[in-house]
């Protein structure tokens, strides 16, 4: 069973994330390169153009797809790692109180309180070894700044703007 978290509180749009989608959605890095400080900076390109008429076609959907499809081999993404960046999400709300919100995660029966101005360095770590971190489908939101896990917030259900 695949659980979603909704995105809720004080925001202009509430939004709803499926982590089970996220293996597909090229925003995803191998946990063990953003811990490296080497996330993905690689440029799409291409030498013929049937495969630009497709980077037309696809650049316009979400979540991209292309380069995931590119970069990793169908073993890779069994066996990966994975996390994605929650910072693209928490601004689609636009949050009320703009850099000055508040995020509150709900996680194994207590709450954490993070503040949306640091958004770029909390990752949702989704993936272990190719499976789901959880049978439920939750995630785990990893707090990376400089390649070092700050904090671990273990289990989270629930993401709320304050």
């Amino acid at each position: 069973m695949n659980m979603i978290i909704q995105i809720m509180g004080n925001v202009r749009f509430q939004i709803t994330l499926d982590p089970s989608t996220w293996i597909f959605d090229d925003r995803k890095e191998e946990l063990d390169k953003v811990l490296a400080n080497d996330a993905d900076q690689e440029q799409i390109e291409f030498s013929d153009s049937r495969e630009w008429s497709r980077q037309i076609i696809e650049g316009t959907t979400k979540p991209p797809t292309l380069k995931s499809e590119k970069k990793f081999k169908k073993q890779e993404l069994l066996d990966g790692t994975f996390v994605i960046c929650l910072k693209p999400f928490l601004e689609y709300t636009e949050p009320e109180r703009g850099e000055d919100a508040m995020i509150t995660f709900t996680h194994d029966d207590s709450t954490t309180i993070l503040p949306y101005n640091q958004r770029h360095k909390f990752h949702a770590h989704f993936s272990k070894d190719g499976k789901r971190l959880y049978d439920d489908g939750f995630i785990d939101i990893l707090v990376i700044d400089g390649g070092k896990i700050e904090n671990r917030l273990e289990h989270v259900t629930g993401i709320s703007f304050e």
